[in-house]
């Protein structure tokens, strides 16, 4: 119950606050619905041979964990505890998409430039990743383990709570690298720290019986080929044409 508030509560919060951070970048919804699905496109069909290796290689490793998703699950699951409770309720949050974007709000409100980009970037990360994984949990319609019948039940093309690929998992890995991308030359070490807390999310989403490990590895590619696509997408934007000096102005903005 008292979670259920807090949520309200941040969700009346943020329909106050989305709207100033759509708004500094008169250019977002463009980026959002049109310029971040094209990088994605770029990204894929500009490099065909690195993609294919991708491709090849997350076939192989879906086929490999699918296979033992059971077994793997069980192996996260079977030591169960309090303290291991409490560490899985924090890092299960990462994902989720309510507590996300409050975060992403008080990073606008309150950093500077490098923060403020970094928060534009996660908004339009969110839909453009979010579409992406919805549209998988429709088109698969797979069981999540919590419904006790396996992990090779699908109910393709169906609009329910269905568990492929995670959206948890997909949306830790988005910010992730989208704020590895951002404070890549940071001396902090924000970069590094990224990563390691989208991992815990997709481990606590199959420790809290949610996902199979499958729906995890799912999750993260689609997150990471999302968040850099958005970061590239950026970049694109922050070129501009200056006639005065004869050709492209560079103004890569971080």
């Amino acid at each position: 119950m008292n979670n259920f508030r807090g949520k309200t509560a941040i969700f009346l919060l943020l329909i106050l606050i989305f709207p100033v951070i759509a708004s500094a970048d008169d250019t977002i919804w463009n980026r959002v619905f049109f310029e971040d699905f094209v990088s994605i496109y770029d990204i894929t069909v500009q490099n065909p041979v690195e993609s294919s290796l991708v491709a090849a290689g997350f076939a192989g490793s879906t086929y490999l964990i699918m296979k033992n998703d059971a077994w793997l699950a069980s192996f996260i699951t079977k030591n169960r505890s309090k303290a291991a409770d409490n560490f899985y309720d924090v890092f299960n949050d990462a994902g989720d998409g309510l507590y996300v974007l409050a975060g992403d709000a008080i990073l606008f409100a309150i950093g500077g430039e490098k923060e403020r980009r970094a928060a534009q970037r996660i908004v339009e990360g969110m839909a453009v990743s979010g579409t992406i994984a919805y549209a998988g949990k429709v088109i698969f319609g797979r069981e999540r383990p919590s419904a006790g019948n396996g992990p090779y039940e699908f109910s393709f093309f169906n609009f329910g709570d269905n568990s492929y690929p995670s959206g948890h998992t997909t949306v830790a890995f988005m910010w992730a690298t989208i704020i590895a991308d951002t404070y890549s030359s940071d001396s902090y070490g924000i970069s590094y720290m990224a990563y390691p807390a989208a991992a815990l999310c997709g481990a606590a989403r199959i420790y809290k019986n949610m996902h199979w490990p499958s729906d995890v590895l799912a999750g993260a590619l689609i997150g990471v080929v999302t968040g850099k696509a958005v970061c590239l997408s950026d970049v694109e934007n922050s070129l501009s044409y200056d006639p005065s000096v004869n050709g492209i102005k560079y103004a890569v903005k971080f």
